[in-house]
């Protein structure tokens, strides 16, 4: 890579750091808030939301990185455009193509940490995002731990607690359970409780309570049982986390692939999901190299002009934004037929042909005058030849 080259490729450094942080934190609040009301339901506490809006990163990384790279070389190209830096450059003789070279040294090198996300890091941080969140509300225990509010940690299950003592001894609990609604409704009180949790077994032990009970095959009649001492088993509330069906962003390149009609039916979902998340994964990284060659391509394929950049920036924005959106278009046909996952590949592969042909076909470098003979008009004047191309006039 020669010194313009190297220039070029550090003017994309900076507004791509710029652009990395502004994107991560918009889209990681956005996403982050998804996962609040598991957090917030389930009674668990910061950390666990820490750690859940970390385990995003890798995911939003995927989205920010070639939209960073987008801007980031729209941006340092259309300063060098005003800045005059690249009228001088294609003086000097360089070309529309030449420029290309840093944009693509950048674009391949972000294109393959991609594709390191894509393929390993999202599927594994995906999958531990899922089973955490399983057992978060599979730990029932933690949801009576939050005071003075009714609180669902399970369908058909209401729990509130008046307050917490200091050693963890819930007061003035009350659980109302439906889950049994063919049978019996119970409604449990009790001045006091404590949560226990013994060999994978957690029970909530109640004291000084009672329990109401309303069979179907009696309406009207309310069974009331005062109980010193009653355990209620909490264990049955929570999910089990090892029977889940992995849902396929937590599957990794070769089982999407492996995955036939069957397993898909037994997954519940069609085939053309799993098939599209593959291709997804390889294709995504794809557009960290379309995306900038099609912001320089815009920019610099019209030659210059005194009327501004502004309308280039405008076209080159919508120009990418419609290149995206027909890619997310296809991966949503290919989720429904999975034939037609090579079209997945189509969006970025024509906009780097696009790009190319774009600064292949416009003559970029501004018209030298041509050297010749000088007429001089006058009377009594003769023709005087011009000086030389390359010499000097005395």
């Amino acid at each position: 890579m020669g010194r313009l080259d190297r220039y070029v490729f550090l003017q994309l450094m900076g507004p791509f750091a710029f652009f990395v942080l502004v994107f991560t934190g918009i889209i990681w609040l956005s996403q982050s808030l998804r996962v609040i009301e598991t957090v917030v339901n389930n009674g668990q506490s910061a950390m666990v939301f820490l750690e859940f809006t970390a385990l995003l990163l890798p995911r939003v990384m995927t989205v920010v990185l070639p939209v960073s790279a987008f801007a980031a070389t729209l941006y340092a190209v259309n300063r060098l455009y005003a800045d005059s830096e690249l009228a001088v450059m294609f003086a000097a003789g360089r070309s529309g193509l030449s420029l290309l070279r840093p944009i693509a040294a950048f674009s391949v090198t972000l294109t393959c940490l991609l594709l390191v996300i894509t393929v390993l890091v999202v599927p594994n941080t995906q999958r531990l995002m899922r089973d955490r969140i399983s057992e978060v509300r599979g730990d029932v225990a933690a949801a009576f731990l939050r005071e003075g509010t009714f609180m669902t940690p399970t369908r058909n299950v209401t729990v509130f607690v008046r307050d917490i003592g200091d050693e963890g001894t819930l007061n003035g609990v009350f659980i109302h359970d439906t889950r049994e609604e063919e049978e019996q409704t119970a409604t449990y009180t009790a001045e006091r409780a404590v949560v226990l949790s013994d060999a994978g077994a957690t029970r909530l032990v109640m004291f000084d309570g009672t329990a109401q009970i309303i069979r179907p095959d009696q309406p009207d009649a309310l069974s009331i049982l005062r109980f010193d001492q009653f355990a209620y088993d909490l264990s049955q509330i929570g999910g089990k986390t090892a029977e889940r069906l992995r849902k396929p962003s937590e599957l990794f390149i070769d089982e999407l692939l492996s995955i036939d009609a069957a397993e898909a039916e037994r997954r519940f979902r069609p085939l053309g999901e799993f098939r599209a998340e593959a291709h997804e994964a390889l294709s995504a990284p794809l557009y960290a190299i379309a995306l900038p060659f099609l912001a320089v391509a815009v920019i610099v394929s019209t030659g210059f002009r005194r009327q501004g950049t502004v309308w280039r920036v405008v076209v080159a924005v919508g120009a990418g934004a419609v290149l995206r959106v027909i890619g997310l278009g296809l991966k949503s046909a290919t989720a429904g037929e999975a034939v037609l996952w090579p079209t997945m590949y189509l969006p970025p592969l024509i906009g780097v042909a696009i790009a190319v042909a774009l600064l292949s076909s416009h003559g970029l470098a501004p018209r030298r005058p041509k050297m010749g003979m000088a007429r001089v008009e006058g009377p009594g004047l003769s023709p005087r030849p011009g000086p030389p191309p390359g010499g000097r006039v005395a």
